[in-house]
């Protein structure tokens, strides 16, 4: 790989470990590990800059850490981008939104430490990090095609509905974070049935969490299935199918949570690392079926559009 394509797939790499070890210290109760001193810790030696030997000091220090090495990351991607690929509009400027992203992300972080983990807060926080995540997604595949030129053609919109599956599974994350560490029993279906009339706010939220669910599902399972007979290449269909196999394992992991009383930090930090997984699986999917496209339109003798098999 070339020099930006390691640094890109290295930046995704390393935010989705961020992700883990943020997942993590949410499920473990180390939000709190440094107190509410931000971005230090608390009494920690160095002046904060290194935790005391206590679990959740160290869990919530590192966290903290592994994201300002994310931030150094996306910095300097940002910056090479610009001075190496310069043309390259569609690897630069999604790099710098990133580092917006990113540094937007950290101000959240700090805010949620401040408010006493706000769960509505929390919640724009994981939804940032995982608009983070598709940028990151997108940037990593667009390093592979530095240099070439395309026109748009008929397989845009099959790109768009990768897109809306996508979409979907971000749908998905961002309300499974509004249900998280509110135990509901009953799985698939609560204890207060298919439709919770007159059920408290908590019960009606996993009820439409787990109704998107079972919606994204569908539309992946169709997605996968297309994908197949379409006869798209190899690696746009090995994302679609990693995407989809990923979000049915998620599904299981779900049902485990339940079982579990949310109560398994292991459980917690899989159930997410495989949610955003699927999602920047899925947003790579998108971005390659459309530069596919465009590069087999523009090198076809009569630039005819590609027709995509219903």
């Amino acid at each position: 790989m070339t020099r930006t394509q390691k640094l890109s797939v290295g930046s995704l790499a390393t935010a989705l470990v961020l992700v883990g070890i943020g997942a993590f210290t949410r499920g473990s109760g180390s939000g709190f590990g440094c107190r509410d001193s931000w971005p230090l810790c608390e009494d920690g030696a160095l002046g904060g800059l290194l935790p005391r030997w206590e679990f959740h000091m160290v869990v919530e220090w590192t966290h903290r850490w592994v994201a300002a090495i994310v931030i150094g990351l996306l910095i300097a991607l940002a910056i090479h981008a610009r001075r190496r690929h310069a043309a390259e509009r569609r690897l630069y400027v999604p790099a710098a939104i990133a580092v917006i992203a990113v540094l937007v992300q950290a101000g959240l972080g700090a805010a949620v430490v401040k408010t006493g983990l706000d769960v509505d807060l929390v919640s724009v926080h994981l939804g940032v990090a995982m608009i983070l995540m598709g940028l990151l997604a997108a940037i990593a595949v667009n390093s592979f095609f530095i240099g070439s030129r395309g026109e748009p053609d008929a397989t845009t919109a099959w790109s768009r509905l990768l897109w809306g599956g996508a979409l979907g599974v971000y749908a998905v994350i961002v309300l499974g974070s509004l249900v998280h560490n509110r135990y509901v029993p009953g799985w698939p279906i609560t204890d207060a049935g298919l439709i919770p009339t007159g059920a408290d706010t908590t019960t009606q939220l996993h009820v439409g969490h787990r109704a998107v669910v079972a919606v994204v599902f569908v539309a992946l399972t169709y997605l996968a299935m297309r994908a197949g007979r379409a006869g798209r290449p190899r690696p746009e269909t090995s994302l679609v199918h990693t995407g989809f196999a990923l979000y049915t394992v998620n599904i299981g992991l779900g049902a485990a949570h339940v079982f579990t009383e949310v109560s398994a930090a292991g459980l917690i930090v899989a159930h997410l690392m495989v949610a955003t997984a699927s999602w920047a699986a899925l947003v790579a999917a998108a971005v390659l079926a459309r530069r596919n496209g465009e590069v087999a339109a523009s090198s076809a003798p009569d630039r005819s559009p590609v027709e995509v098999p219903a």
